[in-house]
């Protein structure tokens, strides 16, 4: 099925990605009426979880794009951390208690609660389009634009749209970075993470809890309605497939919580990386976010 959004032939700036930060650039662009085509290659956002915190600093930019109200009513609101040691002694608190920003500083999420949230904004500015299922598949720049090449599925061909400004706002694998050949400097960790996001909890903690075990590093993050990530440390030997392994994933909950049997929504093994690109931004063209 073919995405019926008319694209227009120019617009001012051309962001590819709506993620969250796609999703935002809009929203601000919107805002100050920027003729924005916002071109995202999936069906719609995302529905299950990924990100999973918003600190305040970033809810100053909800505020600017007026969303704050909306987002703060999505959201486990101003949550610490407590850290145990290997015999679970509490041996650290932290508080964030002050508002600095007008805005509590660590603030729990549901990624495709918040996209929602920002996707629905975007009705309101009338010089933003945002297409889906809409792919971009090239691009070229000169001293006064960008010509991108965006693939609609269900549509024969290709749309051009010629564009002031591209951002490339597609994630970690951006396809707009490599186009431009920039490269990422840093670090990926050696250790590997298996993520657990519960559809409910019976942990009623309000705070993050930070086991520092040697036998197995975990932490678990409190969120909105009754939700609740938990994240282990793997070792050498345990491979993927232990998130497939429900007698392996209960073992490990039952061994920091009351969440054994918890209905599991996601799991997933995830390496963190610390990597940086080389440069945001070449000619007419920048990264953001992830890319």
């Amino acid at each position: 099925m073919a995405d019926t959004t008319t694209l227009p032939e120019a617009t001012d700036v051309l962001i590819v990605g709506a993620g969250p930060t796609g999703l935002t650039l809009a929203n601000l662009l919107g805002g100050t009426g920027v003729s924005t085509v916002l071109a995202e290659r999936n069906a719609g956002t995302v529905d299950e979880p990924r990100a999973v915190s918003i600190d305040d600093e970033s809810m100053r930019t909800m505020q600017a794009i007026g969303l704050d109200g909306a987002v703060e009513a999505i959201v486990a609101r101003g949550y610490g951390s407590r850290y145990f040691g290997p015999n679970r002694d509490l041996f650290l608190t932290v508080d964030p208690v002050s508002r600095d920003y007008g805005f509590d500083k660590r603030n729990g999420f549901q990624q495709p609660e918040l996209e929602a949230v920002l996707a629905a904004g975007l009705a309101r500015h009338a010089t933003v389009t945002a297409a889906f299922r809409t792919e971009l598949v090239g691009f070229s720049q000169d001293a006064t634009g960008v010509t991108a090449r965006l693939r609609r599925a269900g549509a024969d061909g290709e749309h051009s749209v010629r564009a002031a400004y591209l951002v490339g706002a597609d994630g970690g694998r951006s396809f707009v970075r490599k186009q431009l050949g920039i490269g990422l400097v840093g670090s990926s960790f050696s250790e590997r993470w298996l993520i657990l996001d519960l559809a409910q909890t019976f942990n009623r903690f309000r705070h993050t809890e930070v086991y520092c075990d040697p036998a197995r590093p975990c932490i678990t993050l409190p969120g909105p309605d009754g939700i609740r990530r938990y994240e282990f440390m793997l070792f050498d030997g345990e491979d993927d497939t232990v998130a497939e392994d429900d007698a392996f994933v209960r073992g490990l909950m039952d061994a920091v919580g009351p969440d054994r049997d918890a209905p599991i929504r996601r799991s997933r093994v995830y390496t963190f990386h610390a990597r940086l690109a080389e440069r945001w931004a070449e000619g007419r063209v920048f990264l953001a976010g992830d890319a």
